[in-house]
């Protein structure tokens, strides 16, 4: 389902937005076979309401948002003076929300967890093993270690190396011992240099791993590393 962008045509849309309208609106651009429902409205500001909505096709679920106020559509409201997007921060809100879920649902074993320290903060990081950025972040674990307890969630965004490379650092990482022997894990399978035997991960861990990857990438983690507060998800 490609991502949807709302040209700023939009704010001339002349009907009522209630949410069979605004529903209505989505459809008339997807055409068929994607399912669209309103998950909320609250107010934005000087009258003007955020609608956010729901876009589906069975298998990728998105969701958006969009500005109404009596017979007019909004695609984004831009806080000159305070130089912020209204779309931005509500998304933003909606992505922290989904993760959230996904998060405190999410099993034990999929979570790679590094310093135990309570008087730190801890925060969760998606990584994935072939990205450079987030072999960057591991090069400097020990130096984060010392400022607060890292949760690490592998979400690939490449292709089925990546994948199989996730699925053997959750393998191996479930029978260490201590912090060091996870990021010396971690760091055979960051490695740049690194290959995956053939055979050494089958179809259905591929599988497994891709799931995993596709719940957050649905909840709105779509580029790594990605970075929050695991106190912004407990709330």
């Amino acid at each position: 389902m490609k991502k949807i962008v709302l040209s700023l045509t939009a704010a001339c849309a002349m009907f009522a937005a209630t949410d069979a309208q605004v529903a209505d609106f989505y459809s008339q651009m997807l055409g068929e076979g994607v399912k669209v429902s309103v998950t909320g409205r609250k107010p934005a500001v000087g009258g003007i309401e955020a609608i956010t909505v729901n876009l589906s096709d069975g298998q990728v679920s998105q969701d958006e948002v969009i500005f109404a106020k009596d017979d007019l559509l909004f695609p984004d409201i831009i806080d000159l003076k305070e130089h912020k997007s209204y779309l931005q921060d509500i998304k933003n809100e909606i992505t922290m929300k989904n993760i959230s879920k996904a998060y405190k649902n999410e099993k034990k074993e999929n979570i790679i967890t590094l310093g135990s320290d309570k008087n730190k903060p801890t925060i969760v990081m998606f990584s994935d093993p072939e990205c450079p950025y987030c072999r960057a972040e591991l090069d400097r674990i020990e130096a984060t270690l010392k400022e607060s307890n890292v949760n690490v969630i592998l979400t690939p965004v490449h292709g089925v190396s990546s994948l199989q490379k996730s699925f053997l650092i959750y393998k191996d990482v479930a029978s260490a011992k201590t912090d060091s022997d996870k990021i010396q894990i971690l760091r055979k399978y960051y490695a740049s240099d690194y290959t995956v035997a053939d055979g050494a991960v089958n179809e259905k861990d591929v599988k497994t791993m891709d799931e995993l990857r596709k719940k957050y990438a649905a909840a709105g983690v779509r580029s790594v590393p990605y970075i929050v507060n695991l106190s912004d998800l407990q709330k």
